[in-house]
Parts: structure tokens; C-alpha cells; sequence
């Protein structure tokens, strides 16, 4: 079976379980259930879908029928309001769209209040294969993209604010399952990170067994704060993360790591700062918003609906003390910073990774643990 008829139908079985899908060829599928509302929603959250659309068919022998035929489902929607007619059509026929277009405009003209072709309030849409034709009636804009499966799985490190869920969603978008990492500090619940995960999970990962993962580093950041000068912390605590991430994905065979990051939008994360933390990565660390702007992202995660749980979420952690942190450190400074601190750090942490799979999860429940430590080679 195609991924994307398979993931597709997952999302429909968890939303609508009476729900059947059939192929209409190598890109279009129907779908027959008794809500098809809810089956158009749970459509528009599948990867590899541009568009959903509820339609009612007609006959199309001709352009008279077809004309008196659109007319009849379809004055309910354009009486008293500004109305367009917008006409696909498929084969052999002697007329052409826009003829189309004319007639079925003209027969539902007096019960409208006029034709706008540019910001209509009604919108009859219509599409004609052979001799026969749909009205549709309601529409979902889908994600687009490629189906989930079709690429190579990612490691997300997922703080819970707003910018790693968007880019966990981004990967998904371009057909990568994802598993989600979260680096618990004190200050930064995990109920509220896993959470996101649970969430985006549920609604978008039809396709991908996603599973939740936790590492506490509240020791690492203890010891930050204890051996390292504050304008070096922030930079120091990315290094390690990104270390300690290498060696999850290392243990669960996932060749990507992926990060929230975004070109300059923090203090650690400038051009010279995110090269330095590459060095700790030892795999490919994927940025899907490198270039992104903080509304950009802002838009994307309201859209796709991490926002509200993101905010509740968002890090307030500051290791630099309020004071300025390091935009361009040097590599040398970094390495001292390192070697100020004990050794077996990451180790420690690592025993105390736990995980549950993300569509199980519900708040406070207690996770499986993994716990794994072992030296990998130092970059």
C-alpha cells in the first residue's frame, strides 16, 4: 500500500473509524464516512496533501446540464451575497472553461447581489472530468509536502518553547519520522515540553511511531554555573546538549539530529556560536529555521497549534546571570570552559534518560527508563 494512503488512513481510523479510503490514482483518494467534516479535518493534517475538498457529483452530458445542475446545489450558497465561478475541466468538450464559467454565473446571478471575481464572499467551485462533474461544497487546505516515512528518521532536541516543536513539524513535512529529545532543567517543566511532543504527535505524525525522550541536565547546569564564567554558559550548555543528543540518536540508529535554532535571534545563536556547537554534533544537525524570522516562526507554530502550550512552556533559563553573553566564542575559551568542568558529566546524564512513546503519554505519568552511558569519540 502507498505510504501516503497508509498514513492517511491511520489518521482517519484514530478521527473517524468508519471511515473508507480509495485511490483515484497515483495523487487524489476519496473518502467515504458518515462525518466527512471531520474527516476533512483529520485529512488536512496528513504530509503529502495539498488540499481536501467535500464534493457532491452531477451529471455533465452537456454544457446545459451541467449548468442547470450547478445551479441547483448551489444558489443556497451565493443568494444575496457577491459570488465567482471557478471551473477545472478535464477532456474532450466544446466548450471551454470560461464558458463554463459564464453560463453558471448567469444562472445564479438574480439571486446574488453581484460577481466579484477578486475578493467574492461565495465561491462556486467546480470540477468537470468527461461527461461528468463535482460541486465542492467545503475545502481544508493540507500541509503539502512529502508523506512521513518517505525520509530518513531525525532526532528533534525539543525544549517545549515555541521554535524546536516548528521545526520538529517542518522535518515531519518533509517526510521524516521524528523521535524528541528534551533536556529537563529546573526551570523548564517537562510535563509542559512532552506535552508539545504528545501534541504534535497526535496531530500530525500519522505515519511515524514518534517516542518522547528525556535527559535531566539540571546537574550540568549546576556545574555550569559553579565552573564557567557566565558569558561562556549558554554557549557551553549547547555544546553539551548537542553531544548528548549525538549519542541518543548514536544509540537509537537515527542518523539526523535536528535543532530550533535560528540565525541570530539569541546571543548563542550567531553564526560563530552555532559553528562551535557543530563541532559536538558528530552527525548531520539540520536547522530548518536557520533563516526564519521570530514572527515567521510565531505564525507557523499558531497555525499548526503548539503555540498556546509552547508559551506555557517557554525557557526562562538565563546561565549567564543577565549579563552579556558570548556572540563569537572562541574555540580555545570554549575548551578551558570544558575542562573546568568534571568529567563524566554527559554520562551521568545519560543514566538518567527515560522515554514513553508519544501517543501513550498523558501529564504525570512516569516514564520507561533507558538510562545508557558509555564514551563516544571526542570531537
Amino acid at each position: 500500500m502507498p505510504i501516503l494512503q497508509a498514513n492517511l488512513e491511520e489518521a482517519l481510523r484514530v478521527a473517524t473509524p468508519d471511515a473508507v479510503v480509495q485511490s483515484r490514482g497515483s495523487h487524489e483518494f476519496e473518502i467515504k464516512a458518515a462525518d466527512l467534516t471531520t474527516a476533512g479535518e483529520a485529512a488536512s493534517r496528513v504530509f503529502g496533501l495539498d488540499r481536501i475538498d467535500r464534493v457532491t457529483a452531477v451529471a455533465a452530458p452537456s454544457l446545459a446540464e451541467l449548468t442547470s445542475n450547478v445551479a441547483a446545489l448551489t444558489t443556497g450558497i451565493v443568494t444575496d451575497k457577491t459570488f465567482a465561478v471557478r471551473v477545472r475541466r478535464n477532456g474532450n468538450h466544446p466548450w471551454k472553461s470560461r464558458d463554463a464559467e459564464i453560463a453558471i454565473g448567469n444562472a445564479l446571478y438574480d439571486v446574488s447581489t453581484g460577481v466579484d471575481l477578486t475578493n467574492p464572499q461565495a465561491t462556486v467551485r467546480v470540477r468537470v472530468q468527461g461527461a461528468k462533474a463535482v460541486v465542492v461544497s467545503e475545502s481544508w487546505a493540507g500541509p503539502g509536502g512529502l508523506p512521513i516515512s518517505t525520509q530518513s528518521s531525525t532526532l528533534v532536541m525539543l525544549s517545549g518553547g515555541i521554535d524546536s516543536p516548528v521545526a520538529a513539524w517542518m522535518m515531519m513535512r518533509r517526510g521524516c519520522p521524528v523521535d524528541m529529545l528534551h533536556f529537563q532543567l529546573e526551570c523548564n517543566q517537562a510535563d509542559h515540553a512532552l506535552a508539545v511532543g504528545h501534541l504534535l504527535a497526535s496531530q500530525w505524525g500519522h505515519g511515524a511511531n514518534i517516542t518522547l525522550h528525556v535527559v535531566d541536565f539540571e546537574p550540568i547546569k549546576k556545574e555550569l554555573n559553579a565552573a564557567v564564567q557566565p558569558r561562556l554558559r549558554q554557549v557551553l550548555l549547547k555544546q553539551l546538549m548537542t553531544e548528548a543528543a549525538y549519542r541518543v540518536a548514536k544509540q537509537l540508529d537515527l542518523p539526523i539530529i535536528v535543532s530550533g535554532d535560528s540565525l541570530g535571534q539569541v546571543s548563542s545563536q550567531t553564526a560563530a556560536n552555532l559553528v562551535e556547537i557543530d563541532k559536538y554534533a558528530q552527525a548531520p544537525l539540520l536547522r530548518p529555521l536557520i533563516a526564519h524570522t521570530k514572527q515567521e516562526i510565531v505564525d507557523r507554530a499558531r497555525q499548526i497549534g503548539t503555540y498556546e502550550l509552547s508559551t506555557r512552556a517557554r525557557e526562562v533559563c538565563d546561565l549567564s546571570e543577565g549579563g552579556r553573553v558570548e556572540t563569537a566564542a572562541r574555540t580555545y575559551r570554549l575548551r578551558k570552559g570544558m575542562a573546568q568542568m568534571r568529567t563524566g558529566l554527559i554520562d551521568d546524564a545519560l543514566a538518567t534518560w527515560e522515554s514513553v512513546p508519544a501517543a501513550d503519554w498523558i501529564p504525570g505519568m512516569p516514564l520507561n527508563p533507558v538510562g545508557t552511558s558509555g564514551t563516544p569519540d571526542q570531537p
